[in-house]
């Protein structure tokens, strides 16, 4: 519990990048110098100290980092010389593979994310939000005939409202809350409603169950265990229609995993997005790099995902028609024997993912274009 208050403390506060002057990637070089202009000297005062205390805690921070990537002691007395010039976090230096200082001109800080989400997508950041709860997501995918896993059964505090009949189906368990495939469980061979019911949980809490999908074939030496996705980031233009900005596959590195996630130790590739072939994969938090898979040494770099124009197209439909209200948004696509289904869609997809898998900082390409736009159209 204390581990998840930190993870969703962090997500909600971002620091002002430097202690008098900003340091951030260049197309935020306009918003940090509109909020200067805003900020009163209290405020002011608030993140001086909060970037002196930034750069004091970077030397301690570096070395946790040496040692939990195994690095020398030179890339430590690197990594602090870039970071305070920069006022970037160690750990991002080593996630990102930055060993310039140039590169980080296009990388948008993770600190700084929540509050650039906050003035973009206010609406995620409330109760109201449905891209936070599977339950309301559903209902709203399916008012715009949208294609997303059949709904078996709905869970509230114990009372099991079904949908389907579940008798016959391997089926997924999720909260209607969870982040990060957190809480995940899949139940395979459901006899019958009565089956389902007693492998349910009794507590509070409200979950959805649903249908468990099949990965498309030309993706079984990759997806193992668990059902790869594809995160399609999509930003509204400035014409006011929704852009795919970024994609990331993401699929399980290990059998027995039930989840693609990073936390569960997925590997993720860049996906290029006109054609929609992989790069190199990794792990989310560390770890060497893979051309091929390392459990089924199927190719990974070079492959080419199936039904790409139509998941691009999906997610773009399912922003304008159905989430409108959103400036941006992190769609979870599964490729399935199907066509491509929509799995969730993200208000605070983050900037961790697409990074370390692209190599490359989002603020150079559209994504940086496009919240450079939006902040701008913000008062």
């Amino acid at each position: 519990m204390g581990y998840d208050r930190f993870y969703f403390l962090k997500k909600a506060y971002g620091i002002y990048p430097g202690v008098t002057a900003p340091v951030s990637a260049r197309c935020l070089t306009a918003h940090y110098a509109r909020r200067q202009t805003k900020r009163g000297p209290l405020r002011a005062g608030l993140d001086a100290l909060v970037g002196l205390a930034f750069k004091a805690w970077i030397p301690w921070r570096a070395t946790k980092v040496q040692k939990t990537f195994g690095l020398d002691d030179a890339w430590r007395t690197r990594a602090v010389e870039i970071a305070r010039a920069r006022f970037a976090d160690p750990n991002d230096l080593a996630l990102f593979r930055i060993t310039d200082p140039g590169q980080l001109d296009d990388y948008i800080r993770r600190y700084e994310d929540a509050a650039l989400n906050k003035r973009i997508n206010p609406l995620g950041w409330t109760a109201r939000c449905v891209l936070a709860d599977k339950a309301r997501f559903q209902v709203r995918c399916q008012a715009a005939s949208l294609p997303t896993p059949r709904t078996v059964a709905i869970v509230r505090d114990g009372r099991v409202e079904l949908k389907a009949d579940p008798a016959g189906r391997d089926l997924v368990l999720k909260p209607a809350d969870g982040e990060g495939g957190d809480g995940v469980v899949v139940l395979e061979k459901v006899k019958d409603a009565a089956d389902l019911t007693a492998r349910l949980p009794k507590g509070r809490g409200v979950f959805v169950v649903q249908d468990r999908l099949l990965p498309h074939p030309s993706l079984l030496g990759l997806a193992l265990d668990a059902l790869p996705t594809v995160r399609i980031v999509t930003m509204v233009d400035e014409v006011g229609a929704p852009e795919a900005v970024s994609a990331t596959f993401r699929f399980a590195s290990v059998a027995g995993a039930r989840v693609d996630n990073m936390k569960a130790g997925g590997l993720i590739c860049a996906v290029d997005l006109p054609i929609g072939t992989l790069g190199l994969a990794c792990k989310g938090y560390g770890g060497g790099d893979h051309a091929v898979h390392p459990v089924t040494g199927a190719t990974i770099i070079g492959r080419r995902l199936p039904d790409w124009p139509a998941a691009k197209g999906l997610v773009r439909r399912a922003h304008a028609e159905a989430f409108s209200d959103y400036a941006l948004i992190g769609w979870d696509v599964a490729l399935t024997p199907d066509g491509p289904v929509l799995i969730e869609g993200n208000g605070k997809p983050g900037v961790l993912m697409p990074q370390r898998a692209a190599r490359q900082g989002l603020g150079g390409g559209r994504y940086g274009a496009l919240l450079a736009y939006h902040l701008a159209m913000k008062p």
